[in-house]
C-alpha cells in the first residue's frame, strides 16, 4: 500500500511567505499533500489562490466560508478558482439549520468537501513567535454572537443524510462530543472525522478504540460494511513546526490499539486521498 500522507486540517498563519515554511517543513516530514485552509475575507482567499498555484502539487485549498456574504454562486466561484473544498466554522444558527441547505447543496453539486469545525471554540491569542492562533483569526472574521452549541457533531449527522452524495468531515472528533461524533460515523458512509486539536493529548489511545469499536465483521457497523479507524483522517490544526508533534501522537495511538499497517497507511493519507479524488502514489 503506497505510504502517502495528507494533512487533511492546517490553517494558513498570519506569517509572511507561510506556504514556503509549510511546503518545506512538510517535505521533510515525507507528508506530501496539505489540505491549507485560507485565512478570512477577499484578501485571505486571493492569498490561497496564488499559494495553489504556486504549490499545486502540494497544496489542497479550503476556501473559509463567510456565512454573512458568501451565497451558493460563491461556491461555483470557488471550484473555478481551484480550490479542493470549504471549510466551516461558528455558523450563526446550527450548522443544519435550513438557511444553510443551498450552499451545502451547491458544495455537493460541485464536489467540494466540507470541513466543519466540532465542539468548543477556543479564545486564545497570538504566540510569542508572531504566530496567531486559528481560533483568534477567525473569531476576528466573525463579529456576531458565537455559540459552540451551534457546531455539535450530530448536526453532522443530519447534513449527511440530506445530502448523501457530498463528503463531509468533521474536525476534533466532536470534542466534547466524542460518542455523539462516534455514532454518527458509524451510520453516515460520507461522514469522516480527524483527531486534531488537544484529544491525543488529553485522552489515552484506549479511549478512542472504544468510541470506534466497530468493524466489517460486527452486528452493528457501517452501512458499506467498513471498519471505524476507515472513518477516521490524519489533521494537524498547529503550525508547521509543530505538525511533527502530532504526528507522533497518532503514531502512539497506532502503536497501543495494534492498528495494521493497512489501517494505518489510510488514516495517515489513503482515505484522505480517495475524499479529494487523488491517486495514491
Amino acid at each position: 500500500m503506497s505510504k502517502l500522507i495528507i494533512d487533511t486540517h492546517h490553517h494558513y498563519q498570519n506569517v509572511p511567505h507561510y506556504e514556503d515554511l509549510l511546503a518545506e517543513e512538510y517535505a521533510r516530514l515525507g507528508i506530501s499533500k496539505v489540505a491549507l485552509i485560507s485565512r478570512g475575507g477577499e484578501d485571505g482567499l486571493a492569498q490561497m489562490v496564488a499559494a495553489m498555484r504556486k504549490y499545486p502539487d502540494f497544496i489542497l485549498g479550503l476556501a473559509m466560508l463567510d456565512w454573512q456574504n458568501h451565497t451558493p454562486d460563491d461556491i461555483v466561484r470557488f471550484k473555478g478558482e481551484g480550490f479542493a473544498g470549504v471549510k466551516f466554522i461558528r455558523p450563526p444558527a446550527p450548522y443544519h439549520d435550513k438557511a444553510f441547505w443551498p450552499i451545502y447543496e451547491k458544495c455537493q453539486e460541485m464536489k467540494l468537501p466540507g470541513l466543519f469545525h466540532l465542539g468548543i471554540v477556543g479564545r486564545g491569542g497570538s504566540t510569542k513567535s508572531g504566530f496567531m492562533s486559528s481560533a483568534t483569526r477567525e473569531s476576528m472574521q466573525n463579529a456576531y454572537f458565537v455559540d459552540s452549541n451551534y457546531m455539535r457533531p450530530v448536526y453532522l449527522d443530519t447534513l449527511a443524510r440530506l445530502f448523501p452524495e457530498w463528503i463531509i468531515q468533521g474536525a476534533h472528533l466532536g470534542n466534547p462530543w466524542y460518542e455523539e461524533a462516534a455514532m454518527c460515523c458509524r451510520w453516515n458512509p460520507n461522514l469522516y472525522f480527524d483527531l486534531s486539536g488537544s484529544s491525543l493529548k488529553a485522552k489515552r489511545p484506549e479511549f478512542f478504540g472504544d468510541l470506534l469499536w466497530w468493524n466489517r465483521f460486527t452486528r452493528y457497523r457501517d452501512p458499506d460494511a467498513r471498519d471505524a479507524w476507515e472513518k477516521i483522517v490524519f489533521g494537524s490544526d498547529v503550525a508547521y513546526y509543530e505538525t511533527h508533534d502530532v504526528l507522533r501522537d497518532y503514531d502512539v495511538l497506532f502503536q497501543a490499539l495494534n492498528l495494521s499497517d493497512e489501517i494505518r497507511w489510510k488514516i495517515l493519507g489513503g482515505t484522505a486521498a480517495a475524499i479529494y479524488g487523488l491517486t495514491e502514489g
